[in-house]
């Protein structure tokens, strides 16, 4: 019996390795994993590095908005995060001829997601045993381990749903941005995400409502009866 355990990154897979057993460290593509025995079954603990994957636009034409067709790709893919290929390699490979799978990455809406995605995409599987804990200790991650539970798929889709929604928001408007620069003979890198992209709309909305108001006079009535202030229910008088 062999189990492959994943988590978030190296330093927790250090730890975890260390509170199941007595590990020795390996390495593959000068990534960190750890074996151990426990209970005669062979375990590997290996990690994510955060996020592995991410997402890119299929067709990358340089300044065209909107832009709705994009997919998942390797995180590797961005400049600067080259070293991320190593470890989905990793994981590629320790994840061969594994019987069960543990997903050990944080408690929390992105853990779920970089759990899934390295459980999807490394591995090429949907289903595996789910490590929650809240605290790196050892009575946590003893627990974590003998009382798995499943994968909560709830929280992959609205982990994934978030970062579409900041793709299409962030790029689209980011790009909006710049060619409204661009047009005017100037150049910036602006960036403007799900958020802020919407609060600058409703900014701008109610920006333009105030330039665009004409004072118009108006009158209303109030009557004062034994200190109470009474005023008609209807709108104001306009003449």
């Amino acid at each position: 019996m062999s189990i492959l355990i994943i988590a978030e990154k190296p330093s927790v897979a250090k730890k975890i390795a260390n509170f199941l057993g007595k590990p020795t460290k390996k390495s593959l593509y000068n990534v960190p994993y750890y074996e151990l025995k426990r209970d005669g079954k062979k375990i590997i603990v290996a990690s994510a590095v955060g996020h592995l994957f991410t997402l890119i636009e299929k067709n990358k034409e340089f300044g065209k908005y909107p832009v709705f067709d994009i997919k998942w790709a390797p995180a590797s893919y961005e400049k600067g995060n080259e070293y991320v290929s190593n470890y989905i390699k990793a994981l590629k490979k320790l994840s061969k001829n594994i019987d069960d799978i543990y997903i050990a990455t944080d408690w929390d809406l992105e853990g779920e997601l970089i759990g899934y995605h390295a459980l999807k995409y490394c591995c090429g599987r949907n289903k595996a045993k789910r490590m929650r804990f809240s605290a790196l200790t050892k009575k946590e991650i003893e627990n974590a381990f003998k009382n798995p539970t499943n994968i909560d798929y709830g929280l992959v889709e609205a982990g994934e749903s978030r970062h579409i929604l900041d793709w299409y928001f962030g790029i689209n408007l980011s790009r909006a941005l710049m060619n409204a620069l661009r047009a005017v003979k100037q150049w910036k890198v602006m960036s403007v995400g799900r958020v802020q992209g919407p609060a600058l709309a409703f900014l701008a909305k109610r920006e333009k409502e105030i330039k665009e108001f004409k004072p118009k006079p108006y009158w209303i009535i109030e009557a004062l009866i034994d200190n109470l202030k009474a005023l008609h229910i209807k709108e104001k008088f306009w003449d």
